[in-house]
């Protein structure tokens, strides 16, 4: 799902590359798209890395429709790094969960005291499975129901 905003910034930077105004996207447009609005040159590896992946149709081209769920993919992708990004600094010895002390390693300072309870009630709430620990699954959920 595309929000009206992101669809129109997407249409905006899609006909900025688009030179032609076919509805397609060449090789060509893109090496030159790349280095006329990003300012920074591709090389003809990296052009064909992209259309191997994004080209789904195998035309040689890469339509509004590549383009859309390349760029959402993308977006996605940034999404789950930052979200695995946050869940290792919590993760401090790298268990692949968080432990009630880990989180009071990294909140827990001289000015910021936080009560066991306080602890031990964020992770009941978000610990779906109950083993007294938040797995990166659960930390996830947590972060997009924090977000709705």
């Amino acid at each position: 799902m595309v929000s009206k905003t992101e669809r129109e910034e997407l249409a905006r930077v899609f006909k900025k590359l688009d030179l032609n105004g076919d509805g397609r996207l060449s090789k060509d447009e893109i090496k030159d798209g790349y280095a006329k609005h990003f300012g920074r040159l591709i090389s003809d590896k990296e052009v064909d890395f992209m259309f191997n992946a994004v080209d789904t149709d195998q035309s040689g081209y890469i339509d509004y429709t590549e383009f859309v769920v390349a760029a959402m993919n993308e977006k996605l992708l940034l999404s789950n790094e930052r979200l695995m990004a946050a869940f290792k600094m919590f993760d401090k010895d790298g268990s692949g969960s968080i432990t009630p002390d880990e989180i009071k390693k990294v909140l827990f300072s001289a000015e910021n005291k936080i009560p066991n309870s306080v602890i031990e009630s964020v992770i009941k709430q978000v610990d779906a499975n109950g083993d007294g620990q938040i797995s990166f699954e659960e930390f996830t959920q947590m972060m997009k129901n924090a977000s709705l």
